[in-house]
């Protein structure tokens, strides 16, 4: 046999395709790369193997059932898009920011989840917050939000309120770019004569006005979490909630740079902590998601001592 055929017999073969596919819980070989990713140090070529067990991203296409490991259940009708796909490893380990969400919420707390996506996020901090909490969902594509919603309904959560509208600078309408079989590219558009749908525009602060205030508030927009704190400015000196966002340079060049984001939350009051695998840090290169907290929070020592030695994996996506 010639070097590499097994590997190419495993992706092709028919009838290994049909028995690993496991009614719904995806190939045999997506499986196994979620167990090497739960499992394998943080070590560089780390996801190249991981990515060649796993094998292309078109292999299966079909529906794709589990249970997060916090017993939380999915349950999506196509793993087409890469999100959905995503949930295959999120059997055998948390989410990369999961232990953001443990060290901030408890039951009874409130989060508000911008950028909510298929819901990842969204069911982990409701398992956190419980019955007595909230956890306020915002997705403004509507295909997407329709998997969020069945989601929520599978696991019959009352505390979760979805909220099908962008969050920004100001109220009222926005154009969402969005990109086939990839919902967490989605992103909103100045011109909406380029955009692919018109949703519904709020603020955080005009939203506070009419519910809960959040004790933590994920956001993830694509390079518009400058949009967001700028329409958060009374919650935040008001609140001081905790704020966990993408910090991706070449994405935050559609709102006024990094450096904006990052005058933003320290003149808020806010002290910025990578997420690194040796725990948080407040120097070198900003790490793809941040941690912002204010030191007169009433947390803000122990959600720190919490997370001082608490490791985050370098692939912060999932």
């Amino acid at each position: 046999m010639e070097k590499g055929a097994a590997a190419t017999d495993l992706r092709t073969d028919p009838t290994w395709r049909r028995l690993g596919r496991g009614h719904g819980q995806g190939p045999l070989r997506w499986r196994l790369a979620g167990r090497l990713a739960a499992n394998l140090p943080e070590v560089r070529g780390r996801d190249r193997v991981v990515g060649w067990v796993k094998g292309p991203a078109d292999e299966y296409t079909g529906p794709l059932r589990g249970r997060f490991v916090n017993g939380m259940l999915f349950d999506v009708d196509s793993c087409r898009d890469g999100s959905a796909r995503a949930l295959s490893t999120l059997r055998y380990r948390p989410p990369a920011l999961a232990p953001v969400f443990a060290a901030v919420l408890g039951p009874g707390d409130c989060c508000y989840d911008v950028g909510a996506n298929i819901g990842v996020y969204t069911l982990w901090a409701a398992g956190l917050v419980g019955l007595s909490g909230q956890v306020h969902a915002f997705e403004p594509v509507p295909d997407t939000m329709a998997v969020l919603r069945s989601m929520v309904r599978r696991n019959e959560l009352p505390q979760v309120r979805l909220e099908s509208c962008a969050v920004g600078a100001t109220a009222g309408e926005t154009g969402m770019r969005t990109y086939r079989d990839a919902s967490g590219l989605a992103h909103p558009v100045a011109d909406a004569g380029t955009a692919d749908h018109i949703a519904r525009l709020t603020t955080l602060d005009a939203y506070v006005e009419r519910h809960r205030p959040p004790d933590l508030v994920k956001i993830d927009v694509e390079g518009f979490e400058i949009d967001v704190l700028r329409g958060a400015a009374s919650l935040l000196a008001a609140r001081s909630p905790a704020l966990l966002l993408e910090m991706l340079p070449g994405l935050l060049t559609r709102q006024g740079g990094q450096a904006e984001l990052v005058a933003r939350l320290t003149d808020a009051g806010y002290v910025i902590f990578n997420l690194t695998p040796e725990g948080i840090a407040t120097r070198g290169a900003f790490t793809p998601n941040v941690l912002a907290l204010a030191p007169r929070w009433d947390r803000f020592d122990r959600v720190v001592a919490a997370l001082e030695r608490t490791p985050f994996p370098r692939n912060q996506t999932t």
